[in-house]
């Protein structure tokens, strides 16, 4: 009689222990999850704010692209002064300095970039935010 409960006593502690280490892995797991979305919206939010400073576009008449060089004219149309740009496509990257762009001004901007079927456009750290997407149909 004393050996059955001694084994149900030890059977209810290796239970409760194991109930102990789901609920601590669980718990973590939760704690983890919960910290990365905080930190994702908050990311999101902040460059969703800061981009949002800017209103620019872009003349579709004035996009060109000719021996490797993409010639388009962008304009500030509110905002706050844009001094750096993105423009990127498919294959690569470049990074302009408009000098502090500022509202109701035209600037014509020439850049040497691979093209096979758009061109993003967006001010520096803006990228799926506050951009300009130029495509070119039919293909270069």
């Amino acid at each position: 009689m004393v050996e059955a409960r001694s084994r149900k006593m030890s059977t209810l502690i290796f239970l409760f222990a194991v109930f102990i280490l789901l609920a601590i892995f669980t718990g973590s797991w939760m704690y983890k999850m919960f910290k990365d979305q905080t930190a994702y919206s908050e990311q999101k939010t902040l460059a969703t704010v800061e981009c949002g400073r800017y209103y620019f576009s872009i003349r579709p008449e004035s996009v060109l692209y000719e021996n490797g060089t993409l010639y388009f004219e962008i304009e500030n149309t509110l905002g706050a002064d844009i001094k750096m740009v993105t423009v990127e496509s498919k294959a690569e990257s470049r990074e302009l300095d408009l000098g502090g762009l500022s509202q109701g001004t035209v600037l014509p901007v020439s850049v040497q970039i691979g093209v096979s079927e758009w061109v993003l456009v967006y001010p520096k750290g803006c990228r799926g935010v506050n951009f300009r997407n130029l495509t070119f149909l039919p293909r270069i």
